[in-house]
């Protein structure tokens, strides 16, 4: 694959972004606009990422208006990440707005001191081994508000960042499933939300769930079954009697197979702990 090193943290996935719909969208009085960024390093080389970003990275983000918001490394990866998973750094960034995007990353691209930490980086080879991953997101009507950053004596959380491929036909019946229940489900279990998303793009559903540490995470999953199952019977039967079913055959099934959940550490940069 061509590497594209140059563009390490340049948003090119940023080209030409449509408006979300008003599902989707944050309020007028909140236009901030997410960024979920994954990063594969090149074998070897993802202490050497960290250390790039969570230094020199994090100082140029401030100084272009791209908020630092969340940053882990996989504990367990996806079904597609394959061997990646293991070189893989996942960064949530937020931008002012969705008009401010792209100039954040282009400003950041320019900037001199950067450029020369990514240049000294690099002297040993490029730090990664594929084009960065980018995806913006707008938050959801009821999503929590963003947690204040973690204090250090705090115990460090595992995090789950679960995104779920709906496709723009099926992303609102997603949407509504949450908000009328599963969010809620997922509380009463002892898992804690931090943000849920819409894909910029209406390609996906993204939530970053916290929890205590694995095993609470198992435990918790294990209890959302039995709670999930009843509020789906109920929810599909009100789908069904407000909406004829699809005439296309070709028409994806309303439930979709979560193929893009990780478990994530967070760094020791990470606001979000």
């Amino acid at each position: 694959m061509k590497q594209i090193l140059p563009a390490l943290l340049i948003g090119t996935a940023l080209l030409g972004v449509q408006q979300a719909r008003t599902v989707h969208a944050q309020a007028a009085s909140t236009p901030k606009v997410y960024e979920l960024r994954i990063y594969t390093a090149t074998a070897g080389r993802l202490a050497d990422l960290e250390s790039l970003i969570g230094n020199q990275g994090l100082r140029t983000f401030a100084k272009h208006g791209i908020q630092n918001v969340f940053d882990g490394t996989v504990l367990e990866g996806a079904p597609i990440d394959g061997a990646d998973a293991s070189n893989m750094l996942v960064c949530i960034v937020a931008h002012k707005d969705r008009a401010n995007a792209e100039k954040d990353w282009t400003d950041f691209e320019a900037d001199r001191i950067w450029k020369n930490a990514l240049a000294k980086a690099e002297t040993n080879g490029p730090l990664l081994s594929k084009p960065t991953a980018s995806l913006l997101l707008d938050t959801t009507d009821f999503s929590p508000a963003l947690e204040s950053p973690t204090p250090a004596s705090a115990p460090t959380r595992i995090f789950e960042l679960r995104k779920y491929n709906t496709g723009p036909e099926r992303l609102q019946t997603t949407v509504d499933e949450f908000q009328q229940g599963l969010g809620a489900i997922l509380v009463d279990v002892g898992m804690k939300p931090v943000i849920y998303w819409t894909a910029d793009n209406r390609s996906s559903f993204v939530y970053l769930i916290a929890h205590k540490d694995r095993e609470t995470a198992r435990a918790s999953w294990a209890a959302f079954g039995p709670k999930f199952r009843p509020f789906m019977a109920e929810f599909n039967a009100r789908q069904v009697s407000t909406t004829a079913p699809p005439s296309d055959s070709n028409t994806p099934p309303r439930r979709r197979t979560p193929d893009d959940n990780r478990f994530l550490v967070p760094t020791a940069f990470s606001p979000i702990r």
